[in-house]
């Protein structure tokens, strides 16, 4: 099992079916603030929150500056809330480069893990980059 690029995000069914998958397998997310403003999802399952740290590293990215790094339990109402996003970011590749439309789910990181702490699925959102376990394809 390995991390792989996905870039078929970019449609809800898509993003839906994904949103299923990771709901079955996953133990707990990490939910990076890049975007100090956009407490949305930490505010809504602050019950749910195992720990939370700053760090300058975390999956897909490494920043010279800090963020909050919140560790939340999985459960049945944050995928149901993951549902009501159109996906967490869309990505395409112009002639000019590649180019990241920032969703509803806006620019903060997320990363699902399983029961032994592997990640499934994470997201360096605002570049548009999305990497799954080949074995949830």
């Amino acid at each position: 099992m390995q991390l792989v690029e996905y870039n078929d995000l970019n449609s809800h069914a898509e993003y839906l079916k994904i949103i299923g998958l990771l709901e079955r397998k996953s133990e707990y997310i990490e939910y990076v603030l890049v975007d100090e403003d956009d407490t949305r999802l930490v505010d809504k399952f602050s019950d749910y929150v195992i720990s939370l740290r700053q760090k300058n590293e975390w999956w897909g990215t490494k920043s010279a500056q800090k963020a909050k790094v919140y560790k939340i339990k999985a459960s049945k109402e944050l995928f149901q809330y993951l549902r009501k996003f159109d996906t967490f970011c869309k990505f395409t590749t112009t002639r000019s480069g590649d180019i990241a439309k920032i969703t509803n789910f806006g620019i903060n990181d997320i990363a699902f893990f399983d029961n032994h702490e592997l990640p499934l699925l994470f997201t360096t959102t605002h570049e548009g980059y999305v990497s799954i376990r080949d074995d949830l394809l």
